[in-house]
């Protein structure tokens, strides 16, 4: 677990030293350790963080900035209707499929995978704006905490409000226009994954927001209601139920996000059912050189297998806080280790031996790894992927390219080395 590398009284010495703010109380966080971040925070404002670090720092001060400027944003604001007519029912078009060109009226449509329609890229539904909200108030919760910049927790709970509370904007607590597919189906159980920010983005940052004055009691109720209504949706639902066994890594991130809602809103018990399932999946999903067949079986399998890594470890955290252990779960040499392993091999796009739509974009994107590489060699007490780390490098990207923003954030920043 990640708390071995914590010295008590080394984080106390740190605290000390840094400036004190109203977010230094420990927060009840969910995937994030709350001691390994508070002694990050310490070395920042102590001037004892690697360069990385700091730099990391800086930029998720110009996202939080950024976000400050997003204003406010609905499942209302769409301005095509979901089949129920209701503007508050969340609804998008699943990506990768296309209007007919055999038939007149375009439909049924057809799929392509891996090639993303625009047309689901558009402010007409809501797949764009649910990633824009979420990663807004993820930068907005950690820039506070990190800075103890009152303004930052302000603008987060805003928006918060009037995407889950307001009844004039509020989204209903359910999926069920998620990825619809004209002439095929409105109510898709892969629609599912649309949702999984709410998990690996949303309930970290309402955590840290829980320390500010911004965030009432009454907005804490109302925010824990809304997320259990959502979560009754998702493992009750015919949609929900039939996603979690989805045998690549829309199953995955389904059940990371039931586990992550949960424990959140302190239901362990069904936390810890959806963190066990995932040895079932260790099984059915590696095989014995650590390859995930159904990933690579896709046009992007380097992101696909990456993606489905990124769930795995999230469950693989949470495990560890419920005394469920993932990250050593073993079935006849199918492990984590192994699937992390295999990926690592290649940091080169020309020694990727499968076929892969990305390559040919230039889009072999090796960074993507660095939170999972991390967090493996914290959770198993080694220094096994520092080389690889070191071999992909710190970017000196800006936010304009925020997935590798992210990943080195995580990486120096929410999970660094200590």
């Amino acid at each position: 677990m990640f708390k071995k590398f914590i010295s008590g009284m080394a984080l106390a010495s740190a605290m000390f030293a840094a400036p004190l703010y109203a977010s230094d109380a420990l927060p009840n966080t969910v995937f994030f350790d709350a001691d390994l971040i508070a002694q990050s925070k310490a070395r920042i404002h102590n001037d004892t963080a690697t360069a990385e670090a700091q730099e990391s720092y800086q930029r998720l001060l110009e996202e939080a900035e950024s976000a400050m400027t997003v204003g406010m944003l609905s499942v209302t604001d769409k301005t095509l209707l979901p089949p129920s007519g209701d503007k508050h029912d969340y609804f998008s078009i699943s990506p990768y499929w296309w209007p007919n060109p055999e038939t007149k009226d375009g439909l049924p449509w057809i799929r392509h995978d891996g090639k993303t329609n625009p047309d689901s890229k558009t402010d007409a539904t809501d797949s764009v704006r649910i990633g824009l909200f979420t990663r807004s108030v993820r930068a907005l919760g950690v820039a506070y905490y990190f800075s103890g910049e009152e303004k930052y927790a302000e603008q987060a709970a805003k928006m918060l409000r009037h995407w889950f509370i307001n009844p004039e904007t509020r989204m209903n607590p359910n999926l069920r226009y998620a990825q619809a597919v004209p002439g095929v189906d409105d109510q898709r159980r892969s629609g599912m994954i649309d949702s999984r920010s709410f998990s690996d983005r949303l309930v970290d940052a309402l955590a840290l927001l829980e320390t500010s004055k911004h965030w009432t009691p009454e907005d804490n109720v109302a925010m824990r209601a809304w997320l259990g209504d959502f979560l009754n949706w998702l493992i009750t639902s015919e949609q929900g139920t039939a996603e979690q066994y989805s045998p690549n890594n829309h199953g995955t991130w389904m059940q990371a996000q039931i586990a992550g809602i949960a424990y959140y809103l302190g239901k362990e018990d069904i936390a810890k059912m959806a963190v066990a399932n995932t040895k079932w999946r260790i099984r059915e999903q590696f095989d014995s050189q650590g390859k995930q067949p159904e990933e690579l079986a896709r046009t992007r399998g380097y992101h696909y297998s990456y993606f489905n890594l990124d769930a795995m470890a999230y469950l693989a955290q949470l495990g560890d806080k419920m005394g469920i252990d993932i990250w050593n779960h073993d079935y006849k040499g199918r492990n984590i280790k192994s699937a992390i392993d295999y990926v690592a091999q290649f940091q080169k796009a020309e020694d990727w031996p499968h076929k892969d739509n990305d390559i040919k974009k230039g889009r072999f994107q090796t960074y993507r790894m660095l939170t999972v590489y991390r967090k493996a060699d914290l959770a198993w007490g080694t220094n096994h992927y520092d080389e690889v780390i070191k071999e992909i490098g710190f970017g000196n990207a800006d936010i304009s390219n925020l997935s590798q923003v992210w990943a080195e954030r995580d990486a120096y920043l929410l999970y660094p080395k200590l």
